[in-house]
């Protein structure tokens, strides 16, 4: 009896594929090309295993991507699943938006999800823990969009958010605002994290302490209410934030609204800075300065990658950061 670290090691060693391909002819998957399965037979046979004592036979699926999401109240996730669905279907793929949390109690769960529903592959927008997404993707293909877990060995399209968050603060620093609150997501995201970090590193480079007292965080939802009260929380302080960086358009949003219970005009006593320039940062009045994510970009390319990778095509396992870009608007620009 081999053990299956052993086994799925010692055939990649010789096939010259990924373990995750090798875990997928195990499985049965119909997604591996009948090439590659010869493939992983003849490494069989050439380190002593019986190929005939495994039944190797690709089950049927559907051709069915399943999008998971954390939560579907973040309208961020919008147009990334709409670029998706288009990408998808020129392949001739249907995308499924599902909603679920991938976390130590839920991963089984998932797991039996994707079974059930024969999926040929996954887009995951979850904060998820390394090992569980080694455990899908020796499931099933998966990319991860909008965030980017390093560690593993699942390919991501994301953004630089360090920077991106850096270039924002330094644009309030500009300004001349030195009190510069922060509101952030959940640092159970990679995204958030390194948010948080380019918010610090601006801040550090410019000589101003961190000050925990404008600093906070909310859910994955992008709570609109919840933001706006702790917003409001800190603009009661004795020495109020005269900016906000908020990791979303719609805690931006929130922020402004914050600021006008207090009679502050924005931006002359509080510039507002938002995060991925969705409609809301246009609707606004004032209308929002943002950081612009590409999220058709990122839609498109996370499915087009995801397709190559169910088709065969292991070149594709690579993954891409896009750029951003600073939107300036009326809630920082002084007329």
């Amino acid at each position: 009896m081999y053990s299956k670290e052993f086994t799925y090691e010692s055939i990649a060693n010789v096939s010259g594929l990924s373990i995750a391909t090798i875990s997928r002819v195990f499985n049965k998957s119909p997604l591996v090309r009948e090439e590659t399965r010869r493939k992983v037979i003849k490494a069989m046979a050439e380190i002593g295993m019986n190929p005939s004592d495994y039944d190797l036979q690709p089950l049927p699926a559907d051709n069915l991507i399943l999008f998971n999401v954390p939560t579907l109240k973040n309208p961020f996730y919008s147009p990334i699943i709409s670029a998706s669905i288009a990408a998808a279907r020129r392949h001739g793929y249907t995308v499924v938006v599902n909603e679920f949390d991938i976390d130590k109690t839920g991963i089984e769960a998932f797991l039996r999800i994707l079974k059930k529903t024969r999926a040929a592959g996954v887009i995951i927008v979850n904060s998820v823990d390394t090992k569980f997404l080694e455990a899908i993707s020796s499931s099933i293909p998966a990319v991860i969009c909008c965030d980017d877990e390093t560690p593993s060995s699942i390919p991501f399209v994301t953004i630089d958010n360090r920077r991106a968050a850096e270039e924002a603060v330094r644009y309030l620093l500009s300004l001349g605002r030195k009190r510069i609150g922060f509101v952030n997501g959940p640092e159970t995201f990679k995204y958030a994290r390194s948010r948080a970090e380019g918010y610090q590193e601006a801040l550090r480079k410019a000589g101003i302490p961190t000050d925990r007292n404008l600093v906070t965080s909310v859910g994955a939802d992008m709570d609109f209410d919840t933001a706006k009260a702790a917003c409001m929380h800190m603009l009661t302080l004795p020495d109020r934030p005269d900016a906000f960086f908020c990791i979303s358009d719609v805690l931006a949003a929130a922020a402004i609204k914050a600021a006008f219970a207090y009679d502050l005009r924005v931006p002359e006593d509080v510039a507002v800075i938002g995060f991925d320039d969705i409609l809301v940062s246009k609707m606004m009045n004032p209308t929002i300065t943002t950081v612009r994510q590409p999220t058709l970009q990122i839609g498109t390319l996370a499915a087009e990658m995801l397709v190559k990778i169910i088709e065969g095509d292991e070149s594709s396992q690579h993954s891409v950061c896009l750029d951003t870009e600073l939107v300036i608007r009326e809630s920082t620009r002084i007329v």
